[in-house]
């Protein structure tokens, strides 16, 4: 996490994907995080959350460019 991403433990989130600036981090994401119009997330800070919309996490993924994909978890 602390060579890729650039965070410790406790504080990993998505957004640790703007340090991976090589793309070697390979997100999985819970399919139903689908299902709502907002997620919510750690600013790769556990102290705080970040409330982003769908199309705007969506257009966040493709900027980062690493590989991502929805897996059915339960």
């Amino acid at each position: 996490m602390e060579r890729y991403l650039g965070l410790k433990p406790g504080s990993v989130s998505p957004f640790g994907l703007i340090n991976d600036t090589e793309n070697h981090v390979h997100l999985f994401l819970d399919k139903n995080l689908l299902d709502y119009p907002s997620l919510s997330f750690h600013p790769n800070d556990n102290r705080a959350t970040v409330v982003i919309s769908q199309q705007m996490f969506a257009k966040y993924l493709t900027a980062v460019g690493n590989s991502f994909e929805y897996i059915e978890l339960y």
